[in-house]
């Protein structure tokens, strides 16, 4: 079984935005910020493999300053742009739980 990280916009306010008009973006940036993570962009969040905590910092300020995404932004102690979260997923069945994940979360 692998870990995948998930990663949602942090503002409720925006949980209808879907990222995958920002596919692109999203993956370049992370793959220039921590290369050979597997980045996938989904609706409403995206996923890469398992990071370590700085890893997942440096994503998300790198993420952060790119001007499309950072109108999604909240402030907190300090800007975040993605909540992020890691996910047991098993080999082949991994995207297909997750994408049933995230349709049950639009049902609501």
């Amino acid at each position: 079984m692998s870990m995948r990280r998930i990663c949602r916009l942090s503002s409720s306010e925006h949980k209808n935005v879907d990222l995958r008009l920002y596919k692109d973006i999203i993956i370049n940036t992370i793959n220039e910020t921590v290369p050979n993570k597997n980045p996938e962009v989904c609706k409403s969040f995206f996923s890469t493999d398992e990071l370590t905590q700085s890893e997942a910092i440096k994503v998300g300020r790198a993420l952060a300053r790119i001007e499309e995404l950072a109108v999604y932004g909240k402030e907190v102690t300090t800007f975040r742009l993605f909540e992020g979260h890691l996910q047991d997923v098993k080999e082949n069945e991994g995207q297909k739980k997750i994408k049933n994940n995230e349709n049950q979360g639009e049902k609501k």
